[in-house]
């Protein structure tokens, strides 16, 4: 799976913001980078990958179980 975010600098201000993204609706995105981007970019980069990387387990996982009971 290939998920994009956009950051974009404001050296006046000295903090990024997300532009674009494709990531999906239900992560809390616009809450983690008012919480993490303007004090540690990484750790907002870190804990979105983790939230990426559990929801395409989930799904890889509903995939896997939908294949073992048909409908």
């Amino acid at each position: 799976d290939s998920f994009h975010v956009e950051l974009q600098e404001f050296r006046e201000f000295r903090e990024f913001r997300v532009c674009r993204h494709s990531v999906p609706p239900f992560i809390p995105l616009e809450r983690l980078s008012q919480e993490f981007l303007p004090r540690d970019p990484r750790e907002f980069l870190g804990i979105l990958l983790q939230h990426l990387n559990a929801f395409v387990a989930r799904r890889h996982q509903l995939q896997k179980f939908q294949v073992r009971i048909p409908k």
